[in-house]
């Protein structure tokens, strides 16, 4: 005779998350956000067993290996860290460019970090908008102080970013999509900025749009932060030279008066001797 209690499915454990979670299959229009890569979660994941907490895993996430070499970063490995280093709230991928609140793989040695989506990216990939594949590249191809624009959305490109590239045409674009996204409403999951299990979608993919544009805020601040710097540095070198020329000046004008002096006495000695 069956049992009349409801079957509970096996719970797990990922070192992630403090509570158990569960299998689950999300569909397109849960409009959830995976805690772990902070982009869309779609067909077979991981949920938190709490019905109060927002934690969804995709299956690929729950998988990520612990430790990985990768081509961008070849002198040392990478370790999967489960939240941004250093207990901040975000950290900023070494790839794309963009914030990540969530999992990252980090090199402690450089301070360095990729998205796991971004550590994933195909090697070559082909663009609706060029006729030939395009090979991933670790940085601009352009010369140094030269200027690297994107062929697709046409802004400068930092030379240190990750491009797909066509050496033939010498056409490139952003690692990821760079059409403007429409705003995009806050979905479940994600780690946010609040912590583990936050619900404000705050990733890297939720809510692209608003991401950019603090990001272009952050970059605006901190190049006239690194203006004012250059500034001060100039004023404070431009400083030690004038004190360095007050000193070489007075050092001048002592050593011509002790001349001076020395010329007095040794006349003075003169005329006493005749």
């Amino acid at each position: 005779m069956a049992s009349g209690k409801p079957q509970t499915r096996p719970s797990v454990r990922h070192p992630s998350h403090s509570h158990p979670l569960r299998g689950h299959k999300a569909q397109v229009e849960d409009e959830i956000i995976c805690s772990g890569c902070d982009l869309d979660l779609i067909g077979a994941s991981f949920k938190c067993s709490k019905s109060e907490c927002d934690y969804f895993l995709h299956k690929s996430c729950f998988e990520l290996p612990r430790d990985i070499h990768h081509k961008s970063h070849p002198n040392h490995p990478l370790t999967l860290l489960y939240s941004p280093p250093n207990d901040h709230s975000t950290y900023t991928c070494n790839g794309c460019g963009e914030y990540g609140s969530g999992f990252t793989y980090n090199c402690s040695i450089c301070q360095y970090d990729v998205h796991v989506g971004c550590v994933s990216m195909p090697e070559t990939m082909k663009h609706e908008d060029h006729v030939h594949p395009l090979t991933l590249l670790y940085s601009t191809p352009s010369l140094e102080g030269h200027i690297f624009y994107c062929d697709v959305c046409q802004e400068t490109m930092p030379r240190n970013l990750w491009l797909y590239y066509c050496q033939k045409c010498d056409y490139g674009t952003h690692l990821h999509s760079c059409v403007a996204d429409e705003e995009e409403k806050p979905k479940k999951g994600g780690r946010g900025r609040g912590g583990e299990g936050g619900s404000d979608g705050n990733g890297v993919k939720g809510g692209r749009s608003s991401e950019n544009s603090e990001l272009a805020e952050m970059l605006k601040a901190q190049r006239e932060m690194e203006k004012m710097q250059i500034a001060l540095h100039l004023e404070m070198q431009r400083a030690k030279i004038d004190k360095k020329s007050r000193k070489h000046m007075l050092k001048m004008i002592f050593k011509k008066k002790k001349k001076k002096k020395k010329k007095k006495v040794k006349k003075a000695y003169a005329q006493d001797d005749l």
